[in-house]
């Protein structure tokens, strides 16, 4: 309403599940967690920082269930990447929660840091994403072409947290949701696929699962009264028949319906991802212009169970004069490798971003095009680029 004060309207959109860090916010954030911040018969130990509570975790050779000595907040749940290293349950602070709150989605501002890895952001995978999906919120134009990885980087440097919904509040769920917090530019860092995070996505009712790329977090939120974090534990992600996972597909159905009705789109659930629906993925090489050296242009497309190469070898038979000879191709496949040679030349290679099944990996020849057919090891997996 017109007649709120600042800090009235800032509560009230609080209140209302919007979320708004103001440098307010961060100056508190950075005095709790510091253990600069006191008062009168207050408390200014610092609270342990989300790295330190999984240093803590793997270094007792816990097994990730047991929190009942950590710090006192609300619990959230961390998935490492790495399967070899358990689910854990960890805290958010009270005293940050306190400081912060009581209304709004505290996790952001704690993990942040965590993703404050100083990992690199490769140029060109960030330049072909900004191109496919218009990164940075439909920047284009001159905008667009002045964007790098390195102004990226530089505006991620303290860590970027993105969230995404497994499922939303509503009325059928008591009105809590549970989302995942993951590493804002992850894919751009080259972090590798959370594989336990995208099956979580999986039984939530997303198909085909998006993925995920290095370390994740699972909250959960309330928005009864006003949205505020409340506990999930690892039991609650790892047993399959919790309530909340259950009801999960049926809820993020409905909550889509609702959203197309509103915006006129019908059948829209997800982005499609790379190479998917048809539609194929051009690719350019670096040779096509000589008849010798540097690797050919290329499309691909994919499905759950394989991917699918075509690559023009008119270019490379034109020295002959004559149409492309089968018996001058070799293809090479290793469980997450490819190499073509024409004429003993290697014309394309390349590490895969998963792993193939090589028995069931061949290739053809049609006309010019070498079309090479790779087997996923892993069905339903979608990969989001083709190379590593």
């Amino acid at each position: 309403p017109d007649n709120m004060s600042p800090n009235e309207r800032e509560q009230w959109l609080r209140e209302r599940g919007v979320q708004i860090e103001t440098a307010s916010d961060r100056r508190k954030a950075e005095s709790i967690l510091s253990g600069s911040s006191s008062s009168e018969g207050g408390d200014d130990r610092r609270p342990p920082t989300i790295a330190e509570q999984i240093r803590s975790l793997s270094l007792g050779g816990n097994d990730g269930g047991g929190d009942d000595d950590g710090p006192e907040g609300v619990k959230f749940v961390h998935i490492p990447q790495d399967t070899s290293r358990p689910i854990a349950t960890v805290t958010l602070p009270g005293r940050l929660v306190d400081a912060l709150g009581p209304a709004g989605d505290v996790i952001p501002t704690y993990i942040k840091q965590y993703f404050a890895d100083g990992g690199s952001i490769d140029d060109g995978l960030f330049r072909e994403q900004a191109a496919k999906q218009n990164l940075m919120g439909g920047a284009s134009g001159a905008s667009a072409a002045e964007l790098s990885s390195t102004a990226i980087a530089n505006a991620t440097a303290e860590g970027s947290v993105e969230t995404f919904p497994l499922v939303r509040p509503s009325s059928t769920n008591g009105s809590e949701g549970v989302y995942i917090y993951l590493d804002e530019v992850g894919l751009l860092k080259r972090l590798p696929n959370n594989v336990r995070a995208s099956a979580l996505a999986g039984r939530c009712g997303y198909s085909p699962a998006p993925n995920f790329y290095g370390d994740v977090f699972v909250g959960r939120v309330s928005t009864q009264k006003f949205m505020h974090n409340v506990d999930i534990r690892r039991e609650d992600v790892m047993d399959t028949t919790r309530e909340w996972m259950v009801r999960a597909p049926r809820e993020n159905v409905a909550w889509q319906q609702t959203l197309n009705g509103i915006t006129g789109r019908t059948g829209e659930s997800q982005p499609d991802h790379a190479g998917t629906e048809g539609v194929a993925v051009r690719v350019e090489g670096s040779g096509d212009d000589d008849d010798a050296g540097g690797t050919v242009s290329y499309s691909w497309l994919q499905n759950d169970e394989e991917v699918e190469m075509t690559i023009s070898l008119s270019k490379k038979a034109a020295g002959t004069g004559k149409r492309a000879n089968k018996n001058m191709v070799k293809v090479v496949f290793q469980s997450q490798k490819i190499a073509v040679r024409y004429d003993s030349e290697v014309i394309l290679e390349m590490k895969l971003y998963s792993k193939l099944d090589v028995d069931g990996c061949t290739w053809t020849l049609d006309g010019d095009d070498l079309v090479v057919t790779c087997e996923k090891a892993s069905e339903g997996e979608i990969w989001p680029r083709l190379e590593l």
